[in-house]
């Protein structure tokens, strides 16, 4: 087989001599030279011959190629994984929270109390992975409800104390079940209507904690849940202007969830909106003749956790 180099010198038309070029290298019979002077009529071609190119050879350079190639991507994958990787602090130790919260709330019985309310919250917090958990935390919740009868001004603040043990599930997930005790006071303050005067009443919760939470770090963001079941062991009911006067209600059990997700935008510092459902029920008084209560809140905390 004998192939064939050229080199074209045209004046004026520069697309003859390229058409000239690819029908010599497609040419195999060796009548390239006859082939290009017919294209190119006005062309000056200048033959050289030279040595013919085994196909083997050719079929060695694709492979090669793409070997070469490969090595090279995989080789700086490895690298990369070889390489340390920069450390990112988990959340654990102790932290502070302060923050908000807005809340739709209902507080029934006949008639049902609705409205909107804000507050503002704390915790204290000390949790580290397969060790110790503790915690201290305080809402206030304060705001205006109504019904279709009257109107009640509504106060609501509650601690809660709880202890437990975080368990390290996985590398970035911890789940820590706590117990602890909580105490609720509670105010509403009803204006009067038709022939009912107003009346003040304020409740005293006591409390157990049972439950637990859990949450998944990764990177800057964290995903959590917490879920807590709150029975009541002693429930008080006084009425503003009966003084030493004080009734035991019957005790209930409620339950709370919290959906917490927070991002950290400084090393230390995290922003943690948690969505929470609240149900705290308050026992009936067969001396008074009063009949249960349901407290139910719908909101959302939004805080700054700051770790040390």
């Amino acid at each position: 087989m004998k192939n064939w180099t050229l080199s074209l010198y045209t004046k004026n038309d520069s697309r003859i001599g390229i058409l000239a070029s690819v029908k010599a290298a497609r040419n195999r019979s060796g009548r390239g030279e006859a082939v290009l002077r017919n294209y190119c009529p006005r062309a000056r071609v200048d033959f050289r011959r030279f040595h013919a190119v085994r196909m083997s050879t050719l079929g060695l350079f694709w492979v090669c190629i793409p070997l070469f190639l490969a090595s090279s991507l995989f080789g700086k994958i490895a690298e990369d994984k070889n390489s340390p990787q920069p450390t990112i602090p988990q959340p654990q130790g102790w932290s502070f929270d302060i923050g908000g919260s807005y809340t739709w709330m209902t507080f029934s019985t006949p008639p049902t109390y609705s409205g909107s309310t804000g507050g503002v919250l704390g915790k204290i917090t000390y949790q580290m992975p397969d060790a110790f958990f503790g915690q201290a935390r305080s809402f206030y919740n304060i705001g205006p409800l109504s019904s279709s009868i009257n109107e009640t001004s509504f106060q609501e603040s509650y601690s809660e104390f709880v202890g437990g043990y975080c368990i390290s599930a996985l590398k970035n997930w911890t789940i820590t079940p706590y117990a602890g005790l909580g105490l609720d006071f509670l105010f509403d303050d009803h204006t009067g209507y038709d022939s009912i005067s107003p009346i003040d009443l304020q409740y005293t919760i006591y409390y157990a904690v049972a439950g637990f939470k859990t949450h998944y770090a990764w990177q800057n963001w964290m995903l959590g849940l917490q879920l807590d079941c709150l029975p009541t062991f002693n429930q008080y009911l006084k009425i503003e202007g009966l003084s030493g006067a004080a009734w035991t209600l019957k005790n209930r059990t409620g339950v709370e969830v919290q959906l917490p997700f927070a991002y950290r935008y400084a090393m230390n510092y995290w922003l943690e909106v948690a969505p929470y459902f609240r149900f705290l029920p308050i026992g009936k008084s067969s001396t008074l003749g009063l009949s249960a209560r349901d407290l139910n809140e719908w909101g959302a905390f939004v805080s700054l956790r700051f770790f040390l």
